[in-house]
């Protein structure tokens, strides 16, 4: 099973749009690093929003490993 994206699950969850992950995207492309950091850098969600999506990735990784 593959990973969960983080983007993919923020905008499962309404926390951006695909719109706003598009734009992470492009500036990831051009400029490298996290999308969840782009992400908080671009203003689109909060530090601990952040964090709080990356648990639940986790915890979904975990859960389908243990599968």
């Amino acid at each position: 099973m593959p990973k969960p994206l983080l983007g993919e699950i923020l905008i499962e969850n309404n926390v951006i749009t695909k719109e706003q992950l598009d734009k992470a995207i492009e500036v990831q492309k051009q400029e490298g690093g996290l999308i969840g950091i782009i992400l908080v850098n671009l203003g689109y969600i909060d530090e601990p929003t952040l964090v709080k999506y990356l648990a639940r990735q986790a915890e979904m990784v975990v859960r389908s490993e243990q599968q």
